[in-house]
């Protein structure tokens, strides 16, 4: 029944994450707890409560993965991205994460 209106394929899409990472947006540099995640969305809680706007970039440094994101919830500490792209930052990555990437070998 779940099949026929395609209600059981949205309840897997989130995975929980428990690492570490930080959001990179204009010359700050805030430190947050990536929650859960999916090809489209991802989940963080901020260790400070700031307010966030626009696109912006997450460093994931468990997965090593840099996130080009936008924000589509804010409450409180709690901030749901919508990702727009992600970049492996282990090899070769453009010139715009260059920051990215050497904060993601400094940790």
């Amino acid at each position: 029944m779940f099949g026929l209106f395609k209600r059981g394929g949205n309840a897997s899409s989130l995975k929980a994450l428990a690492g570490h990472g930080t959001v990179l947006t204009g010359q700050m540099e805030l430190p947050c707890r990536l929650k859960a995640a999916s090809d489209s969305r991802l989940d963080v809680g901020l260790e400070r409560g700031s307010g966030l706007s626009g696109a912006m970039i997450v460093v994931d440094h468990t997965r090593g993965l840099a996130l080009d994101v936008r924000v589509a919830q804010a409450k409180g500490s709690d901030i749901t991205f919508d990702i727009v792209r992600s970049h492996d930052l282990r090899g070769l990555v453009p010139a715009r994460l260059g920051r990215a990437r050497d904060l993601y070998n400094r940790r």
